[in-house]
Parts: C-alpha cells; sequence; structure tokens
C-alpha cells in the first residue's frame, strides 16, 4: 500500500501529533507514520522522560524481525536521519542523561543534527527519589517512606521536582549548558525553528502524554506536571501561535490509565508486573502502595482486558502494560465528552485532523490491515457511526485508522 500523508505539512508552519486520550495511544507510530511519508524539514518537542513512545517498522528483509525504537527525548521519526536536517529539544523538556545517550547512539544521529535549548533541565536521582517518596526535596534519606507523587499515579521519574527547582532558580538545578557532554548541540533553538518556518520549511512538532492529564484540567491532582495542549507546547518551545498549523489528534478505542497501586520489593524499589509475579512464585514479600491514577469522564466506564478480548473476537488473550513502570494499564470504553473537549481545547486556524488507533480492539481481524477502506470490517464501522457522529460539529475530519503495532498499519482516508 503505498501512502502519502503530504496533506498534513503547511510550508511555513508547525503540525502537531498530540494525543486526545489518557496516553499511550500510539503517538509515537502515528508520528512515525507521519513523517514517513511526506516531505519535512525538521522536528521538535518538549518531552519528558516519564513518557514513552513506541515505533516498529516492517522488515527490511524477509524472515526478518523490523527495527524497534523507544523514545523518551527524541522525536518519533528520530531514527529518519536521512530525511530531516535536524531534530530540536525545547526549554521546557526534562531530560534523562543515559536515555538520551542511548537514543542518539542507538538512531546513529549525527551532532549537527541535534539542537538542544541551554535551558533544558536534568532529570536528577533525588528528583526520581522524591517522587517515590524515599527523600524529601532536598535529597535527604526519610525514615519512613513518604507520599512523593506515587499515590496519584505517577511514574516517578521525577520531572515534577526538576521543574520546580527550575522555577525556583535554585542552584542544585542541572541545565542542558551545564552538561560537557551536550554542549556541541546547544543552540538558540526557538530562533532557529523561526527562521526555518519563516523561509517556508515544514516542521512536526510533537506532544507527549495525553490532554486530560493536563495539570490544570478536570482530572487535577492525578495529572502530568504541566498541560497537555497545542498552546502548551508552543509555549513550552517559547514559539508564538502564528507559527501553529495542522493538528491530528490521537485517540484509542478503549482509552487507558496507568495501573492505581505501586508494588515495592525487598530493596525498596519499585517493581515491574514480571517481578511481582516472580515474587509471587517464589512466595516473597513485597509492599503494596494504595494510589489512584485518576478517574474517567461520566460518560466512560472502566473495563477489563478480559472483555476486550471477548468482544473483539481475539483468540490471544489482549493486555497492556505501561511503556516506563511495566504494569497493567487499567482500561475504559470510549468517552465523546473527551473527543469533543480535546477538539475545543487544541484548535488552530489549522485544519483539525482525527486520527483513531486500536481498531483491532474492536474487531480483532483487522489487525495490520493496511489500506483506504474498512468496508470489510462491519464491526469498525458500526463503532465508528456510533462514537464519532460529531465531528462535522466540531470541524474536525477522521483521516486515520490505526490497525496494528507497525508504523504503516493504517488506513487512511
Amino acid at each position: 500500500m503505498a501512502f502519502d500523508t503530504d496533506f498534513f505539512f503547511t510550508p511555513g508552519k508547525l503540525s502537531i501529533v498530540a494525543d486526545g486520550t489518557y496516553g499511550s495511544s500510539g503517538k509515537g507510530s502515528l508520528a512515525s507514520f507521519l513523517t514517513e511519508h511526506a516531505d519535512y524539514q525538521f522536528a521538535c518537542n518538549t518531552f519528558s522522560a516519564q513518557a514513552g513512545h513506541w515505533v516498529r517498522l516492517d522488515p527490511t528483509e524477509p524472515n526478518k524481525p523490523g527495527r524497534t525504537y523507544f523514545y523518551q527525548s527524541l522525536n518519533s521519526c528520530a531514527y529518519q536521519k536521512d530525511k530531516y536536517e535536524k531534530l530540536y529539544i525545547g526549554p521546557d523538556a526534562a531530560i534523562e542523561f543515559p536515555a538520551l545517550m542511548r537514543e542518539i547512539e542507538e538512531n546513529n544521529i549525527p551532532v549537527k543534527k541535534l539542537g538542544i535549548h541551554p535551558l533544558c533541565t536534568i532529570l536528577q536521582d533525588k528528583d526520581s527519589a522524591y517522587e517515590r517518596g524515599e527523600v524529601d526535596y532536598e535529597g535527604n534519606p526519610l525514615s519512613n517512606r513518604g507520599d512523593g507523587t506515587m499515590k496519584f499515579g505517577s511514574t516517578a521519574h521525577g520531572v515534577a521536582p526538576c521543574r520546580t527547582r527550575k522555577m525556583l532558580r535554585r542552584q542544585d538545578t542541572i541545565l542542558a549548558k551545564d552538561f560537557v557532554a551536550l554542549e556541541e548541540m546547544i543552540c538558540d533553538v526557538e530562533r532557529e525553528i523561526m527562521d526555518r518556518l519563516d523561509k517556508g520549511q515544514k516542521g512536526l512538532l510533537e506532544i507527549a502524554q495525553g490532554f486530560p492529564l493536563s495539570l490544570n484540567y478536570k482530572f487535577y491532582p492525578a495529572t502530568t506536571s504541566r498541560n497537555v495542549t497545542v498552546s502548551a507546547a508552543l509555549d513550552g518551545m517559547m514559539l508564538p501561535p502564528i507559527y501553529a498549523g495542522n493538528v491530528m489528534l490521537n485517540f484509542r478505542t478503549f482509552p487507558i490509565r496507568i495501573a492505581n497501586d505501586k508494588y515495592i520489593g525487598d530493596d525498596g524499589k519499585f517493581l515491574t508486573w514480571a517481578e511481582i509475579q516472580q515474587y509471587d512464585k517464589e512466595d516473597k514479600k513485597y509492599q503494596i502502595y494504595k494510589g489512584t491514577s485518576g478517574g474517567w469522564y461520566d460518560d466512560q466506564e472502566e473495563t477489563t482486558w478480559e472483555e476486550i478480548t471477548k468482544s473483539s473476537g481475539a483468540v490471544e488473550k489482549i493486555q497492556e502494560l505501561t511503556s516506563v513502570t511495566k504494569m497493567p494499564r487499567r482500561v475504559a470504553t470510549w468517552s465523546k465528552q473527551c473527543l469533543i473537549d480535546a477538539v475545543k481545547y487544541n484548535r488552530t486556524h489549522g485544519r483539525m485532523f482525527i486520527s483513531i488507533n486500536f481498531l483491532n480492539y474492536v474487531q480483532n481481524d483487522i489487525l495490520g490491515y493496511r489500506g483506504d477502506s474498512i468496508k470489510e470490517f462491519p464491526k469498525c464501522i458500526e463503532w465508528i457511526n456510533k462514537n464519532l457522529c460529531d465531528l462535522d460539529k466540531l470541524s474536525a475530519e477522521l483521516k486515520i485508522l490505526g490497525t496494528g503495532p507497525k508504523t504503516d498499519d493504517k488506513i487512511l482516508f
């Protein structure tokens, strides 16, 4: 199937990819798809390390697995180094230094193709330890584990305390300009981007996490540490709104939130789901830290992976673990309220496109299908007609359906 996504990019504008649900909507796959099949010159973001984006590509040779990438700092098109001129990380980003170095090495990106703002913050061990409730804000060990931000479902990467150190102008703030290893990549990010756009170049702005997790939205305090909107992302890049172009809002058929509780092993560290199962197998004790990752919209109901497996007709059990903490995700039914708010809060003067991922959770035999029509999949047609009937009223266009985990597992209308 030959795809063409040039429709999404406009000369002199930033085309913007955002998550309309609570995160983990397959936005990495979407951004990879949009850039893979279009001409563009650069991409930018203000990611923080508590969120991750997966990209899975088709194999280039028969009987061999395709390449897989996991991004916490770089755009989901980072592997396309022969295509773009430069990638930029804006001043509001919170970088986990080892993750950034891993991504640069895995993608073999030349230094000249990376631009990092000097005021990006660098996460410290005490930041994540604070969110785990192990230390106070100064980094001093606590005799009894505190709450940190764990009780609100945080992945505990330390982004909130890292951001507040910068806001408080504390001397223990570490910025990108303080790292010798990054000095060749430091540049005037926003001015370079504005110069490129003023010359008519086309760029991608990718937003991490999901709109309902916005700090100042209705689900506070079970949110992330900043707003997840187009306007907030432009502010995080230090760019004026005049450069905002088309928006692609990505949704899941069954939205997710991360697990409520944390599990702490005998070494005091968080356990992954695999480690919990091993502890149970060995009859080892662990501590359960009770919390909540937040509620749902009024028109949503929490469901189970077992129910989705059954209703979709899948033979093998469907279940998802979080990208960073490797814990089972909570899952819920669709929300029209979420769709309406996500569109309204993220409008620009450009076009508003809608992408829906995980159609295989509605009808499993669509898994991996690629094309320009869903006429062969009646359950998917029924789902779309029922749940996306308000798009005309919202001046939004359904453009892409995701059918599987790989970049090109898409239906493009």
